[in-house]
């Protein structure tokens, strides 16, 4: 039992006040669509953001109106927008990657949680001395350093070359213009959102998805969000 780890989310005291939340929230249903993302967050830090009913078998919409009690309706639009607001990623497996969890994930195991608890009591009642701190709470505190180290290294990402990008555009046989691609994150220091890019790959296949959505009709949802989008930058560079 003191192997197992336990998960939370560090939802930020800002995470309201995002230019993408401010813009769903704006949103019909808006409301509703925060609610639904705030529990794909949560069904996804297990699992270090990849959300998957098993190796064989992905989510689709109705699982996922299903699994988080959530009106059909609200789940396709709402998908929609994640997607096109850079929230989600949907992978070549379709396995949806909730782009940001690891700006937002915590975790401890059950001995590391119990004698932390022990160390607050015992500091509270001023009891606790760094020199006699047992070879088990140091072993402890060293845990926690090793996780964050690998929490730094999944962190770390290397920008591709035009090269590179080129090269797995023509193995994706889509149409995303390289160049544009690099000038585009390269300007952006290579966020999304506020999150660091994790895998640019993924990237370029969200703007193949892109480009083939944007030749079919868009949705109510989708054209509701891009005006709010417009205005929004408006409001942003003092237009309106």
């Amino acid at each position: 039992m003191s192997e197992k780890k336990y998960y939370w989310l560090k939802l930020k005291r800002d995470f309201f006040k995002r230019h993408d939340i401010k813009i769903i929230e704006a949103m019909d249903n808006g409301k509703d669509y925060i609610l639904f993302y705030l529990k794909l967050l949560c069904e996804s830090v297990d699992h270090q953001g990849n959300l998957r009913f098993n190796e064989q078998i992905p989510y689709n919409e109705k699982m996922l109106a299903t699994i988080t009690n959530t009106n059909i309706d609200i789940v396709k639009n709402a998908m929609e927008c994640f997607i096109n607001l850079k929230m989600i990623d949907i992978l070549d497996d379709k396995t949806i990657f909730m782009a940001e969890v690891d700006k937002l994930i915590g975790s401890e195991t059950y001995w590391a949680e119990a004698k932390r608890k022990q160390r607050i009591g015992q500091s509270q009642d001023n009891v606790l001395l760094m020199s006699n701190m047992s070879n088990q709470e140091i072993d402890i505190d060293k845990e926690l350093d090793i996780d964050k180290e690998k929490d730094i290294k999944i962190c770390r990402f290397t920008p591709p070359t035009i090269d590179e990008i080129i090269t797995y555009c023509k193995e994706r046989k889509n149409n995303v213009n390289a160049q544009r691609f690099l000038d585009f994150y390269t300007s952006k220091g290579w966020l999304i959102g506020k999150n660091k890019m994790k895998d640019w790959k993924a990237a370029v296949r969200t703007w193949e998805n892109n480009d083939k959505k944007s030749d079919k009709p868009s949705g109510g949802a989708l054209d509701q969000m891009k005006r709010i989008c417009e205005k929004f930058d408006g409001e942003e560079n003092g237009t309106n």
